[in-house]
């Protein structure tokens, strides 16, 4: 005898001769429920990794980007399926629900079509707007749990960091350090390669590098100024170097051959410099002459002069053009001071004098491997690296020599670079103020700023010098952040771990409401077998209802062809059919006429024959008219 499932919860007894149904088994009832092991797993890794700061790099990362559109089908592949499993969840709940309350309430034939759909779910267009609008809300949220495990797993480019190593400057021997004679033949030692020219003789063979310096130090804009790095390295800095900075790209290949590196960070010892320019109307360092044929000289006394006042000698035509700096010359002199006397072509800068605070401090360098640049931040404090001081007064020193070998007959080259710094901060105060801004304080903001820059520029020349002449350096760890994969946004994440906690609490919840789901029947109104099989056991009843209910319903067909339907045409069928499902005295289900349907059509004095007993129309009394008048039935159904 074949096996027939549609029994009620309550009397599933063994299977023997008569055909009856085997209880259900655990695995055959709560199988869909185990697929949530793997929904939970992954929710949590997911959570686990943004919280950590988990980040996928190496090979991984390099195939994610040789094959991007491979990478989102697969990711789309598997969210679909990690939805999918969400959705069974759900659509199993809602069946389980829906069939215990099938076993005792009456039901349209509408209202269990719209129960079909929403546990598949689907959109049926032909269902009544009351119950097509919440079919087609089920239908959409169906979508959800798909497009949120898609959002948390697609992978985006992020960075995890790692540990790295660079060579820094040492200072423990600044000897080469020092003052070399502006004489042919008596500069400091240099080396030059393809990463650029270094030397230790820096205001004389580096001049055009610190000129282009003092010209752009006056930023035209609002954002960081940007500018080279003194080598060929590639790198620029933004806002201030600060004179640290300069093994980035020379002694940092540990670190760079890595393709993947993104950014590194690590710190490096350094002077903050502070330049405060004036005018002293009462400097003692002026021009006078000619001494001689185009030769002009520059002397006088300044605040930290020893050993007797400043003397050097500058050509020019006729000593307009003429821009001389004064730095005291004797190794005594802290040096901290310099004084300028120009002609009167630069007129401007005539009698001012810029004081150096150089104060140990410790920066935090961070290197941008993508756009190559670097910036450079004040951590603090320190003590100073250098506590005889070689290494600022040489630094102060280069401006007396750079001055004197930038002028000619007839201009002074660095006159021109810090004329230009001046009209690029009277350009950035005019756009920041319509107020006009005196010509002392922009000469005076601009020249601070050119001699500032150069100041920084002259440092991180003399720290390359002592990397990549001098050879002099000390290990220094760096802070490696490497490109990497990132799965997910944090909102998604966070949104899937919260639909799959909901999803495990409903659950829950149905299994403790329902104890287990001990009332379920083997009876499932998704399976077809199912409702053919119990469909035959309620006799002829509901086929002369329905053909009653669709008899009355052509009559009016006139009337609703006046109507308009928003979705599709009338449904001329039987959707308004009530019947209900109950058990024979076996235990197995079949779909009855409910017993108002009956009276409807069959008269109130029609007895019902009972289900399965087939009796024939001839035996059936008179159809009643009017018999198609239907109450409209809610969603959940009817009581009986």
């Amino acid at each position: 005898m074949v096996r027939q499932f549609t029994f009620l919860a309550g009397d599933r007894r063994p299977t023997g001769d008569d055909g009856r149904s085997v209880r259900y088994s655990h695995w055959r009832r709560y199988n869909t429920f185990y697929g949530l092991a793997f929904t939970t797993a992954l929710a949590t890794v997911l959570l686990l990794a943004e919280i950590n700061g988990w980040r996928v790099a190496g090979d991984i990362f390099i195939l994610a980007n040789m094959f991007p559109a491979s990478v989102a089908l697969i990711v789309q592949l598997v969210a679909a399926f990690f939805g999918l499993l969400h959705i069974a969840v759900i659509c199993k709940l809602i069946n389980f629900a829906l069939r215990i309350r099938l076993m005792r309430v009456n039901v349209s034939l509408d209202v269990l079509r719209t129960w079909v759909d929403m546990t598949i779910p689907r959109v049926d267009w032909d269902l009544p707007l009351r119950f097509f609008f919440p079919v087609l809300f089920v239908v959409f949220l169906s979508l959800v749990p798909g497009a949120l495990w898609a959002g948390s797993m697609t992978p985006s480019v992020s960075t995890t960091m790692g540990n790295g190593m660079l060579l820094i400057p040492s200072y423990e021997d600044v000897s080469m350090i020092r003052e070399y004679p502006l004489m042919i033949g008596s500069s400091g030692p240099s080396l030059r390669t393809q990463k650029g020219f270094f030397t230790y003789s820096v205001g004389q063979q580096q001049s055009g590098q610190l000129l282009a310096s003092a010209a752009q130090a006056s930023s035209s804009g609002l954002e960081p100024h940007v500018h080279r790095k003194p080598d060929n390295t590639q790198f620029s800095y933004r806002g201030r170097s600060y004179g640290v900075g300069a093994p980035v790209g020379l002694l940092d290949q540990g670190i760079l051959s890595d393709k993947q590196v993104a950014a590194y960070v690590y710190q490096e010892q350094g002077y903050l410099t502070n330049v405060t320019c004036t005018y002293n109307t009462t400097s003692d360092f002026t021009l006078s002459g000619p001494v001689n044929e185009w030769i002009y000289a520059a002397s006088g006394n300044l605040p930290d002069s020893a050993d007797g006042p400043e003397y050097s000698n500058y050509i020019g035509h006729d000593g307009k053009a003429i821009v001389a700096i004064g730095v005291a010359f004797s190794q005594r002199s802290p040096r901290r001071y310099l004084a300028i006397a120009a002609g009167s072509a630069y007129s401007f800068l005539n009698s001012t004098q810029c004081e150096f605070e150089f104060t140990p401090t410790l920066f935090n360098i961070t290197v941008d491997t993508g756009d190559l640049t670097i910036g450079v931040k004040p951590a603090g404090p320190m003590r100073d690296m250098n506590p005889q001081r070689n290494i600022t007064r040489t630094v102060v020193r280069q401006f007396e020599l750079l001055s004197n070998d930038m002028t000619n007959l007839y201009v002074s080259l660095l006159g021109e670079a810090i004329n230009s710094s001046i009209a690029a901060y009277k350009l950035t105060r005019a756009s920041a103020s319509r107020d006009p801004i005196p010509e002392g304080e922009a000469t005076l903001a601009g020249l601070t700023n050119s001699i500032t820059a150069m100041v920084d520029d002259m440092l991180v020349s003399y720290a390359s010098a002592q990397l990549m002449v001098g050879r002099m350096f000390t290990k220094q760890p760096a802070s490696v952040y490497v490109y990497a994969l990132q799965f997910g946004q944090p909102g998604y994440i966070y949104a899937v771990f919260a639909l799959n906690a909901l999803v495990l609490f409903a659950v829950a919840f149905e299994a403790v409401r329902t104890v287990g789901w001990a009332r379920l029947g083997r009876f499932n109104y998704l399976d077809p077998r199912d409702l053919i099989v119990a469909a035959s056991r309620g006799g002829r009843d509901i086929a002369a209802a329905a053909d009653q209910v669709v008899e009355h319903q052509d009559r009016g067909a006139k009337e609703r062809a006046k109507r308009v339907w928003l979705l599709a045409e009338e449904d001329h069928g039987n959707g308004g059919l009530m019947v209900g499902f109950r058990g024979d005295e076996g235990g197995h289900v079949g779909i009855v006429v409910t017993e108002g349907q009956r009276q409807r059509v069959f008269g109130a004095d029609e007895k019902s024959g009972g289900i399965g007993m087939g009796i024939g129309d001839e035996e059936r009394g008179p159809l009643t008219p009017g018999v198609s008048k239907q109450r409209k039935i809610g969603i959940f159904g009817a009581e009986a």
